[in-house]
């Protein structure tokens, strides 16, 4: 099933439209313009605005921050160097239990 969202007019019963296109095609059509005759005109467009892409880059960022910071603890750990600073490690866990921001936070 194809969906068409018609962006001029979101309001009422017809904000949203559904069509199916024909199983078979009639004779001299082939299947892409019958479908694309039963769908309106098959154009479909996308627009993603510059604010998603500045948000998916941050999130990008972080995941890399983050896979190096475990990289660099597991490294730590497996030469014997990891130490839990007990302290640190009780005020995070009290903060994150109440709500609170545990970031920056040395581990």
């Amino acid at each position: 099933m194809d969906i068409r969202i018609q962006s001029e007019s979101l309001e009422g019963a017809n904000a949203l439209q559904t069509s199916r296109a024909q199983e078979t095609p009639p004779a001299g059509q082939s299947e892409r313009q019958s479908g694309l005759k039963a769908l309106g005109g098959g154009q479909d467009s996308v627009q993603i605005s510059s604010l998603s892409a500045q948000i998916s880059a941050i999130n990008q960022q972080q995941d890399v921050q983050e896979s190096n910071r475990v990289a660099a603890l597991a490294a730590l750990y497996a030469q014997g160097n990891y130490r839990v600073d007990a302290n640190n490690l009780s005020r995070a866990l009290v903060s994150h239990a109440l709500g609170g921001s545990d970031e920056g936070a040395p581990a």
